[in-house]
């Protein structure tokens, strides 16, 4: 026990280095066996192949499709083995010159099985035809096999056909072919050099405004700058000017599943009851954003005919979206006390996120339910600031909030744990022992979850008497909306590649969870789901590349927050910022890897964490600004950067 207590610090690393260790093997287990991850690996030395065909943009409805995979090979000399391993998605059959040899089974949740084919009985001298034909309902039909032995590997080698008699070499599933719609946009770097007229001197401005103002003493130089308050209000205006100009020239139908939310909002107006998860596309989202859009839709319809009443609905998710600017203001108050210049660059961050900017002009709840999340962030920033959380009055606000947000989209769930190691955190630092802490932070708890499930509690167990499951995601098969999308499937590639969303940005999500995540959270990289809005392609694609600068601030601020010793309270936000951004982040690198369709990695998940993500970016560009050089640098580029987003969706 001595020696324990003495290297206490190495043994609690050592028990969470083997909790992690035994998470991480169940979890690769996990997606390894479990059929509904869709996760092609490459094996034996051969790749899993398939059809090659473009990608298609829209969804496809599930119906059986077939493939058929040919390969000729020479047998000199007949080997002793001559085992054929295979895999396939999701159903084969083996053919040896014409004769069937193999057939997998029909139950297609064993199609993760591997499957050894003796071909000895087929063996002899010269050449042979192997033929696999392949059958998916919900996806690309592809395969694996190998034989080492008779030198046998999937590959581009192989040929494959949809009908039997148009044969073209097989595509390897890591090799994804564009998408022709991303094409019709100009690459990233063309526009940014198109816009180099327009960027260069507003860049040397700020330069120069941020170098020679930088030897002025710090009374001088405030007169310089506005205060955050005041660029606050300026963003503030801007977003206002954004909601009138644009209010006319938007297209009605824009943004993700706005059918569906229309539909859903037509639903309660007309029967106010929360409907099933099974009646309508977007059914199975909880009920607050659309009763509330039912409710104003009541209130303007009598005076308005019912495109204008839509675009007044189009109102309450700008209204969420510009509240963000006011949430990242104060924020910044909390941890940057006293510090101007980072304060205006955290509220400048918030203000013009491009991720933000986009999805509060459409039709959808996950402004909403945004801007919910992020004012549970704030009351947590808030009780560090002042290093006190009050357990009642917190609890009942931050419960409130939180119920509010579970009623309007089930990913404010994730919140939870990061809020409550947090508040525990505060409450342990304040009390004199540790039962006491143990004691009060349970009670916290108690009343944060106890009001959250008064507050929404009732939808989730309506779910679960009505179907059996307290939440049913869009994709759930149990809604009996049978549909799949490009690409059908993972690979590894696609887990670690990035680079796309730094040329061709649009719909660069079919490469990759990086690029999909990039291309989303900087630029509108769905374009408003598929609906092509009129936006200004040449500014919205140039933040591709102006982006680097606000995602390298990030990271290091990321950095600081794990590897700074400084016991403060810019510390604890920093870490509670990161770890909430790293939990998100796990549970849509999870969504995108269990649901392979285009836009299952949308950064606007994370719609909540804006006070987060400008938090860290702030301790960034506070580490790259601190030579008087890369000051002026960082500020012309970040200038650029603020321009070139409002620029990009204020339509002209």
């Amino acid at each position: 026990m001595k020696i324990i207590r003495r290297k206490r610090t190495w043994f609690i690393g050592l028990i969470f280095t083997l909790l992690l260790s035994i998470i991480a093997f169940a979890v690769i287990r996990h997606v390894w066996t479990d059929p509904g991850i869709p996760l092609l690996v490459s094996e034996g030395g051969a790749q899993w192949i398939r059809l090659h065909e473009a990608p298609q943009l829209p969804i496809r409805w599930s119906e059986p499709l077939t493939t058929h995979f040919r390969y000729c090979l020479n047998v000199e000399e007949i080997p002793k083995r001559t085992v054929l391993n295979l895999r396939a998605m999701k159903e084969a059959t083996v053919y040896m010159d014409g004769s069937l040899i193999f057939r997998s089974p029909t139950d297609r949740q064993r199609w993760k099985e591997s499957y050894g084919i003796d071909l000895s009985p087929w063996m002899t001298s010269g050449g042979h035809e192997l033929q696999i034909d392949v059958l998916n309902e919900k996806g690309h039909p592809a395969f694996i096999a190998y034989c080492q032995d008779l030198d046998i590997r999937t590959g581009s080698h192989w040929e494959a056909s949809s009908d039997g008699s148009l044969w073209l070499p097989a595509l390897p599933v890591d090799e994804m072919p564009h998408l022709g719609f991303s094409r019709t946009f100009p690459r990233a770097d063309r526009a940014l050099y198109s816009l180099l007229p327009f960027f260069t001197p507003l860049f040397v401005l700020v330069f120069l405004l941020s170098y020679y103002t930088a030897k002025l003493c710090p009374d001088r130089l405030l007169k310089f700058y506005p205060s955050a308050a005041v660029v606050r209000y300026g963003l503030l205006s801007v977003w206002l000017f954004m909601a009138i100009n644009n209010f006319w020239k938007l297209p009605l139908e824009m943004g993700m599943d706005n059918k569906g939310h229309w539909q859903y909002i037509q639903y309660v107006e007309q029967f106010w009851r929360v409907p099933l998860a099974t009646e309508g596309w977007q059914m199975f989202q909880p009920p607050l954003f659309h009763f509330l859009e039912a409710f104003i839709y009541r209130l303007f319809i009598p005076i308005f005919n019912t495109d204008t009443v839509i675009r007044i609905l189009k109102l309450l998710p700008l209204l969420c979206g510009a509240l963000q600017v006011e949430i990242c203001y104060r924020v910044m108050r909390y941890a940057y006390p006293g510090k101007e210049s980072l304060q205006i660059i955290g509220t400048l961050l918030g203000g013009a996120l491009p991720m933000n900017l986009y999805i509060a002009q459409s039709l959808g709840n996950e402004p909403l339910a945004g801007v919910l999340t992020a004012l549970i962030v704030l009351c947590a920033i808030k009780g560090i600031a002042l290093d006190t959380m009050p357990v009642r009055e917190n609890g009942l606000v931050m419960g409130f909030l939180l119920g509010m947000a579970l009623l309007t989209k089930v990913t404010a769930v994730l919140i939870i744990p990061p809020v409550l190691c947090l508040v525990t955190l505060i409450i342990f630092r304040k009390t004199p022992s540790p039962h006491d802490g143990i004691r009060v932070s349970v009670r916290f708890a108690m009343i944060m979850l106890g009001v959250a499930l008064i507050v929404s509690g009732w939808y989730y167990l309506r779910n679960y008497m009505e179907m059996g499951r307290f939440f049913i995601g869009g994709w759930d098969s149990f809604r009996a909306i049978n549909w799949w999308q490009d690409p059908g499937f993972r690979t590894p590639r696609q887990l670690c590649s990035f680079g796309e969303a730094l040329s061709y940005p649009v719909f660069s999500s079919l490469h990759g969870f990086w690029d999909a995540l990039y291309s989303s959270f900087w630029m509108d990289g769905f374009l408003s789901a598929y609906n092509r809005p009129p936006w200004n392609y040449r500014f919205m694609l140039s933040g591709a590349w102006l982006s680097l600068l606000p995602t390298g601030a990030m990271i290091v601020g990321g950095a600081v927050a794990i590897f700074s010793r400084n016991d403060g309270s810019q510390r604890r936000m920093l870490r509670f910022a990161i770890s909430t951004v790293l939990l998100y982040l796990v549970a849509i690198f999870y969504l995108f890897l269990t649901v392979p369709i285009l836009s299952s990695a949308k950064a606007s998940y994370a719609l909540g964490l804006i006070p987060c993500f400008v938090l860290l970016a702030a301790r960034g560009f506070e580490v790259l600004t601190g030579p008087r050089l890369a000051r002026a640098i960082v500020h012309g580029l970040l200038a650029c950067w603020v321009a070139a987003a409002y620029a990009a969706y204020l339509v002209l």
